[in-house]
């Protein structure tokens, strides 16, 4: 009785030891484990044969609890968990190249990642695994109020083990021993699904190693004919229509035939069964037909869970085929797939290429009805997931056309979103240069959805292409979803987009602040020099004489310095414009010559214009010309330009009034009629003298008096 008590709280003592809760989790690149421990707990990590090893740096280790491990994760990295019973260490059996990556997130919870590939170079956690529990033995000391113990446990005998062979089968007469497998199995096989049992083949043959493909001296044999041999078989030609060696079999990606006129629940439920065969081996062809049923229903991930049950080394030729369409199903392209180079096949191969590739090339190397025809023949709903991305890379390649067909086509589909429509429509009528009907379709889009950021972006391009204003609300909106959409070309698109929006709502400054990227600098200066007033124009377009021009098309800086001109400051007009040469364009040199005129610079703007004939060159040749004091040559430039009136004028200032042209006005002529010589006065007495000179003097005083009159006074006056 006394013995049975003392066992009784011995194995009672243990039971009340600390218990260590392991639980788990999957994520894309790697599988996660925590370990709850007591708060302070001391810990180690360390390699083993099979992978790594888990302990607390304590007298004794915890009762790990692996009870919920596997109800979260499968056996792909983590191939078995299990408590080393020597040791008490958490022993973890890797089944890929991975490697462990520990840290404590907080008071006694340490993480465990499981990721694959190598470890970081100089990771302390790759050395190998030591044990800090040491079992008792004869040296182990031992704690003062345990020294007299008596150590029931280990008093427990070793059964026999029996030295003789059973005669197999056994002979059990009448008794059936059928229910006792069932029940076996039963069991065994809920014990396999809970993950604490391993089900293995007997008699699996171990891992062999790599095969050495090196080329040794005798591996080469001659097959075929001999060099300089040629051999034909006139049988053996190919047919005009015969698929090409590089174009996959149109029927076995022919996604719309794989629906088997079933509904979607009952088309999931037939996904999922009949996946093993004999020994819970998956059959390859139940899994090839599951994997075209998911695709068909647009479950791409769970396509590729089902592909991953035949492993890399499955014979199949369809299986990458059908990895890649599980991307692609999913919305996402996929550059490296099978499917590349299909552009140019006939059949449904061609529409899998187009939507693997980022963009579709230009030129004749795309088959587009193909690609269109397939479109068509898909079921509604992959035509209403798939038709806004296919829209997108014709949209990049010009062909509206198409763009039209596969947005109808989405429109015939039991509920379309109409939002994503209306921004089909926006984006093909801003291909097509219509920006008013391209505004209408985006509004629409935005009442529908207003938190979609490329409706928003629709929009902002909308009003820019007629740098018309809009609401500030907008730029506020898109910087609202902005973390939504800081990766990708989507992110870019958004960032753009705020700028402008910020330009078109009369925030220049802040758009000039939201750091945008070069390549949006030309189209905000556009709104900059179309909307901005004139106080937030030049605070941004007047810059120091020593800043580096700005990277803007070439239609923006002319732009820019014809309203710096306008506004008086030839200096920063210079700036945009940068260097001039005589090779440059003429209006670029035109306006260069503008600027040096407002300098006073009348040397550099003639030589600016040299060889321009245009009427407006010859103008401000005259006006360069002026400023030199050359009246003779300003007066030859003015009549070249059509300006005979300005011309006239420059005559007079160089006393030429001889050559008043007859068409001048009346007050000019009689003007210059005062320069002539007064008729020869000898014959007349001296009182007839003075009264000519009275005469003259009168009418010249009224010719000067109608000269005044008709000439218009300076400006400003």
């Amino acid at each position: 009785m006394i013995r049975a008590l003392l066992l009784f709280l011995a194995l009672g003592v243990q039971a009340q030891a600390q218990t260590a809760r392991v639980l788990s989790g999957e994520h894309p690149d790697f599988t996660r484990l925590v370990i709850e421990l007591p708060a302070g707990t001391e810990w180690s990590v360390g390699r083993t044969q099979t992978g790594y090893a888990f302990a607390a740096r304590t007298g004794t280790q915890p009762d790990f609890d692996l009870a919920s491990v596997w109800q979260r994760i499968p056996r792909t990295r983590l191939a078995d968990l299990a408590v080393d019973r020597t040791s008490g260490a958490l022993s973890l059996v890797l089944g890929c190249d991975c490697h462990v990556f520990p840290f404590e997130y907080g008071a006694g919870i340490v993480v465990l990642d499981i990721k694959e590939g190598p470890a970081p170079a100089g990771s302390a956690f790759e050395t190998a695994f030591s044990s800090t529990v040491t079992p008792p033995g004869p040296d182990t000391a031992v704690a003062p109020d345990t020294a007299l113990a008596y150590d029931w446990l280990a008093d427990r005998g070793t059964p026999p083990v029996a030295d003789f062979a059973l005669p197999l089968p056994l002979d059990t007469g009448t008794v059936s021993l059928e229910p006792l497998r069932d029940e076996l199995l039963e069991q065994i096989a809920k014990g396999a699904a809970d993950g604490v049992v391993d089900m293995e083949l007997p008699g699996k043959p171990a891992k062999q190693p790599m095969v050495d493909h090196a080329e040794l001296p005798w591996s080469h044999i001659r097959i075929g004919e001999e060099p300089g041999v040629t051999v034909t078989n006139p049988g053996a030609l190919i047919a005009e229509d015969a698929v090409p060696p590089s174009c996959a079999d149109p029927t076995l990606v022919d996604l719309p035939t794989w629906g088997d006129d079933l509904l979607p629940h009952d088309l999931l439920v037939a996904a999922r069964a009949g996946l093993y065969g004999e020994f819970d081996v998956p059959d390859e062809a139940s899994v090839l037909r599951s994997t075209r049923q998911l695709l068909y229903l647009g479950f791409g991930v769970e396509a590729r869970q089902h592909l991953a049950m035949l492993g890399d080394g499955t014979a199949s030729d369809v299986a990458p085929l059908y990895r890649s369409m599980s991307h692609l199903v999913d919305g996402e392209t996929d550059p490296p797939s099978p499917f590349a180079g299909m552009l140019e096949c006939e059949g449904p191969a061609a529409l899998w290429a187009a939507l693997a590739q980022d963009r579709l090339p230009a030129g004749p190397g795309v088959n587009r009805d193909a690609i269109l025809q397939a479109f068509l023949a898909l079921p509604a709903h992959l035509r209403r997931h798939l038709g806004s991305a296919l829209a997108e890379k014709f949209l990049a390649v010009d062909d509206t056309e198409a763009v039209r067909m596969i947005r109808d086509a989405m429109e015939r589909s039991p509920n379309v979103d109409a939002g994503a429509l209306a921004l089909i429509d926006a984006k093909a009528s801003l291909q097509e240069g219509d920006a008013d009907a391209a505004q209408a379709h985006a509004e629409t889009a935005v009442a529908l959805d207003g938190d979609r950021a490329e409706n928003l972006v629709a929009l902002v391009e909308t009003h820019f292409r007629k740098l018309q204003p809009m609401d500030p609300e907008v730029a506020e909106a898109l910087m609202a979803i902005r973390r939504e959409t800081e990766d990708g070309e989507v992110g870019a698109e958004v960032d753009r987009a705020i700028v402008l929006a910020l330009a078109l709502s009369d925030q220049g400054e802040a758009a000039f602040q939201a750091d945008p990227a070069p390549s949006v600098l030309s189209d905000l200066w556009q709104v900059i020099v179309a909307r901005a007033a004139d106080d937030d124009f030049l605070r941004q377009a007047v810059l120091p004489a020593d800043a580096p021009r700005p990277d803007v098309a070439l239609d923006v800086r002319r732009a820019m310095g014809e309203r710096l001109l306008a506004l008086g400051f030839p200096d920063a007009t210079l700036v945009w414009l940068g260097p001039v040469a005589a090779s440059d364009p003429v209006d670029q040199r035109v306006m260069a010559a503008k600027a040096q005129l407002s300098r006073r610079d009348a040397a550099t703007a003639l030589a600016l214009l040299e060889g321009i004939t245009d009427p407006e060159a010859e103008a401000l040749r005259a006006n360069a010309l002026l400023l030199l004091g050359d009246l003779s040559a300003a007066q030859s430039a003015l009549a070249r330009a059509g300006d005979s009136e300005t011309a006239s004028r420059v005559g007079l200032w160089d006393g030429n009034l001889s050559g008043l042209p007859p068409e001048s006005a009346e007050a000019w002529q009689a003007t210059a009629d005062l320069a002539q010589p007064l008729p020869d006065a000898e014959a007349t007495g001296l009182l007839g003298r003075g009264s000519q000179t009275v005469e003259a003097s009168l009418a010249a005083r009224d010719a000067i008096d109608a000269l005044l009159a008709d000439v218009p006074p300076p400006l400003g006056n």
